[in-house]
């Protein structure tokens, strides 16, 4: 059976490649939104937006290679990254913004297929529809912010929290404890949010996938190429939305297990973030090809030409409805 020291090697390795590599991908996406979405209009920020969550994701997650000691109640997390040197309510505060930058980033995608949809039925979307609907869709995170809030202010930010937790780190030297997270109403509601976030993110991209997949075969006077390209965006929107069910919500589950019954699983306690961070490496790849503007492009620089499809239109642009 593996033991803390064989996981903390492992991770001292695996932890830089990730990191570079992925950072790598979220750059070059980036460039792509930057340079090459022109005709995406809306989509084009908010693809942007989920790339910003991701890379906030993967800097938290390695910079302070937090680590659930989930068998004890409550839950002490550690730290063993290059950041375990801050202050534990900053380490704190940064522990409970990573889970915003989950919660935010399934809530992107969801967005944008709701977008996707709405250019569809819509000829023209007003500003303010586009607004209320895009707040509406956030009232979740907005939720999650007062729970974070309060979390911080009452468990990482009396003075005597703060001290008793800065004198058991004066002698530690290979983590320093972040904090304690108890099992208390809000923490509950704040892990429902998340995770039911998590879960929930697939179904909603399908059922909403389902409808626009419905209006564009009733749009019989578009052609079978513009088609092709929206099908296209849309299933790469799927299909990152349910990316975190297959990585993220497995490790949760085992989570839950080892609160409940206070068994110790070492894999569960070392990479259940990393397992939360692992969409920032696939999400990229995923874009890069089921976005056509995208793919031709990388295509291009790479010397190849993407023969599936032929002249790039928007991705954001609605479909002149058939006359009948």
């Amino acid at each position: 059976m593996l033991t803390n020291e064989d996981y903390l090697s492992f991770l001292s390795l695996f932890n830089p490649v990730f990191f570079c590599t992925s950072v790598i991908l979220q750059t070059i996406w980036l460039l792509f939104i930057i340079f090459h979405s022109a005709k995406m209009g809306i989509f084009r920020f908010i693809i942007a937006h989920t790339s910003v969550c991701n890379i906030a994701c993967l800097c938290l997650v390695v910079l302070f290679q937090f680590r659930q000691v989930s068998s004890n109640v409550p839950v002490e997390v550690r730290s063993y990254g290059p950041l375990r040197i801050l202050s534990t309510l900053t380490m704190y505060t940064c522990h409970q913004i990573f889970q915003l930058t989950i919660l935010l980033s399934g809530i992107s995608l969801i967005v944008t297929l709701y977008f996707k949809l709405m250019t569809l039925r819509w000829t023209k979307v007003s500003s303010i529809t586009m607004i209320l609907t895009f707040l509406a869709f956030h009232i979740p995170f907005f939720l999650s912010t007062g729970f974070v809030i309060y979390l911080i202010l009452t468990v990482a930010y009396p003075q005597e929290i703060q001290e008793e937790l800065a004198l058991k780190n004066a002698n530690a030297t290979e983590y320093s404890i972040v904090g304690l997270m108890k099992l208390q109403t809000v923490s509950l509601m704040q892990f429902a949010l998340v995770v039911g976030g998590v879960v929930l993110s697939p179904f909603i991209c399908f059922g909403i996938r389902a409808r626009i997949l419905n209006l564009l075969n009733k749009h019989l006077d578009a052609s079978s190429r513009t088609k092709t390209q929206h099908k296209s965006f849309v299933l790469g929107l799927t299909i990152q939305s349910a990316i975190p069910t297959f990585t993220y919500f497995p490790m949760y589950c085992m989570y839950f297990y080892c609160v409940t019954t206070k068994t110790e699983i070492l894999f569960q306690q070392y990479f259940i973030y990393l397992a939360s961070a692992l969409p920032v490496f696939i999400e990229p790849i995923v874009t890069l090809y089921f976005v056509i503007p995208y793919r031709k492009k990388l295509l291009s620089c790479l010397g190849k030409r993407d023969n599936s499809v032929g002249t790039t239109i928007s991705v954001s642009s609605g479909i002149t409805r058939s006359r009948i």
